[in-house]
């Protein structure tokens, strides 16, 4: 309905201006019981654009290398446009990237995979310190004083000093009765005896004095340290067993994991560089411009190709004031016709309204309207005439 009320309008428009540039003509108004429908229009001029461009550039500079298209030509998305120079150094810094990641993952599943195999030797290290320890302890305490034999035994070894002191006195009276000399053998066998009975006696005589003894500062100090030792060892392995009892070690596993991590980030940081030292297409289009040519150095940022999708044209306005744009909404029909085309018009809808107002002279807001169909003819760039409806219709009386 709405467009068959624009096209009322056009009609009417049109045969107002024809009446009005009729020389000397006096219009006659003509009575009439019928109304007509008043639509409001607004006029602007504009552009035709592709709906999808872009001007491509690399985020690093460089000496470009080759260029694979001409202008003009049709590029499918991700085909590579140009390249810079280097690129061979690029990709060794990504294949030795890419092997420290590797060796990284293998190190970290080696983490994880030998878990059980640390798990039972350390479980093993730890049962060891703790028999170490009361072994220490052990020791410790049978050294002491009253600790280091009970009372029969202590009977037992001064008996044993009793008995070995008879036979010292008795082998000593055999010695002095024995005929001779020293070396006469007789003499020498009684010499004997007296002396191993001398040596058992004094075996009997530390054995009880250690029996009832105590350990001297020095041993003390050494059982003391033992225990020490061996406490420290148990404490060490218990803490390694809290750590692996439940999968790896939390300091291994963190440390594979963050040599992985750096590895990989390495990698894409290679891979990024590789990337940014070519230029593919992001959409399917036609290179409409190159502005570099091999050899050249270009800067980061610059605008080396323009890609458009020469299939899909839009309308943009390019002087619609502020009180205008004001009264324009998204999704209003409009005709739009181009000055290159006379015989061509087609609908349109507007599609957004700028929200802000364009760079340049006077206050004027961008309008972008969706054509309903692409001409043969069209070219980006040319110029269109666009009326947007920016209303409903009024009814008034013909005259």
């Amino acid at each position: 309905m709405k467009s068959q009320l624009v096209r009322s309008a056009w009609t009417i428009l049109a045969i107002l201006a024809l009446a009005g540039c009729q020389a000397g003509a006096t219009p006659t108004p003509t009575p009439s019981a019928e109304t007509e429908p008043v639509v409001p229009i607004l006029s602007a001029t504009g552009q035709v654009v592709p709906e999808t461009r872009a001007n491509l550039s690399l985020p690093t500079g460089g000496i470009v290398e080759a260029i694979s298209f001409e202008e003009g030509e049709a590029v499918k998305k991700g085909q590579t446009i140009l390249q810079l120079s280097g690129r061979e150094q690029l990709e060794a810094l990504v294949a030795s990237a890419g092997l420290e990641a590797l060796a990284a993952q293998l190190a970290l599943d080696e983490v994880i995979e030998q878990a059980g195999v640390v798990r039972a030797q350390v479980q093993s290290d730890l049962a060891y310190a703790r028999e170490d320890l009361r072994a220490a302890q052990y020791k410790w305490s049978v050294q002491q004083e009253g600790n280091r034999a009970n009372s029969d035994t202590i009977r037992t070894a001064r008996a044993r000093v009793t008995l070995a002191e008879d036979e010292v006195d008795r082998a000593k009276r055999d010695y002095d009765r024995a005929p001779g000399r020293s070396d006469d053998p007789a003499k020498a066998a009684a010499l004997a005896e007296w002396m191993a009975a001398k040596k058992a006696y004094d075996a009997a005589v530390r054995a009880l004095n250690w029996y009832t003894g105590k350990p001297t500062e020095i041993q003390q100090g050494m059982l003391d340290a033992d225990v020490a030792l061996a406490e420290a060892k148990v404490a060490a392995a218990e803490l390694a067993w809290q750590d692996v009892q439940d999968g790896p070690d939390p300091d291994t596993l963190a440390q594979a994991e963050a040599r992985l991590a750096s590895a990989q980030a390495n990698l894409r940081a290679a891979e990024k560089a590789l990337a940014d030292a070519e230029l593919t297409a992001p959409f399917d289009g036609v290179l409409a411009a190159i502005n570099v040519r091999p050899n050249e150095w270009i800067l980061p940022g610059q605008v080396v190709v323009v890609l458009a999708d020469l299939t899909s044209f839009e309308v943009e306005t390019t002087d619609l004031n502020e009180i205008d744009a004001a009264r324009v909404d998204e999704g209003a029909l409009a005709n739009v016709t181009f000055d290159a085309l006379p015989d061509v018009q087609v609908e349109a809808r507007v599609v957004s309204v700028a929200p802000k107002a364009a760079e340049g002279s006077g206050v004027n807001y961008t309008v972008i309207l969706s054509l309903t169909e692409i001409p043969p003819r069209l070219r980006w760039g040319m110029t269109a005439f666009v009326d947007i409806l920016v209303g409903e219709p009024s009814v008034a009386e013909g005259g």
